[in-house]
């Protein structure tokens, strides 16, 4: 996975393919997801909610409930915890959310509003 850019005050939403080492698209059937959003010293952003996306084989959606626009400015770090229907764990690499401020903002002049 790689990099993921979001605007303070837009929607957290990032799709993903979940592919094996030999770039299978895999069936996630019965798997569990979790995923979290944490700075550099590991204090706790926001946790994400993860969903298998109907009808598409491979495919998930992390996204965020909070308002990002309450979201400071700077560079956090994500992962994807994987739980198999056997039990097997797995954990993505981690990736970097970088979180910027928006040049076009409601006329309140918060990013959320």
């Amino acid at each position: 996975m790689s990099g993921f850019v979001i605007k303070q005050g837009a929607t957290f939403r990032l799709a993903a393919l979940i592919r094996s080492f030999d770039g299978m698209v895999l069936d996630l059937t019965g798997c569990t997801f979790s995923s979290q959003l944490r700075d550099a010293l590991g204090n706790l952003l926001a946790d994400l909610s993860v969903q298998i996306v109907p009808g598409r084989t491979g495919i998930i959606q992390i996204t965020s409930a909070a308002d990002t626009g309450a979201w400071a400015p700077g560079r956090y770090r994500c992962d994807l915890r994987t739980v198999w229907p056997d039990g097997t764990i797995q954990s993505s690499e981690t990736f970097p959310v970088t979180v910027i401020t928006g040049v076009t903002v409601p006329t309140t002049g918060s990013p959320s509003s």
